[in-house]
């Protein structure tokens, strides 16, 4: 998803992987060196009206690179 240029946030995750893991998967790739951006959306319901959302996206010159060296890379969430 991320090489594809989406921003992801957890219910497109989720309804596309069923897996509501966003959160370990974006640990996994910065660990692995994956610079993820993060977007802090606000996102207020009446129970919290305060409320933030993560928005995470992988900046297209990554994906252009890793692709660039690795052909059609692996592909990544």
């Amino acid at each position: 998803m991320f090489m594809d240029g989406r921003m992801i946030d957890h219910p497109d995750f989720e309804n596309s992987t069923q897996s509501w893991r966003l959160g370990a998967v974006v640990f996994t790739l910065r660990t692995l060196g994956w610079p993820i951006e993060t977007i802090e959306i606000p996102s207020p319901t009446e129970q919290c009206p305060d409320r933030v959302i993560a928005l995470y996206h992988l900046d297209a010159k990554y994906t252009a690179q890793a692709l660039a060296i690795n052909g059609r890379a692996a592909h990544v969430v």
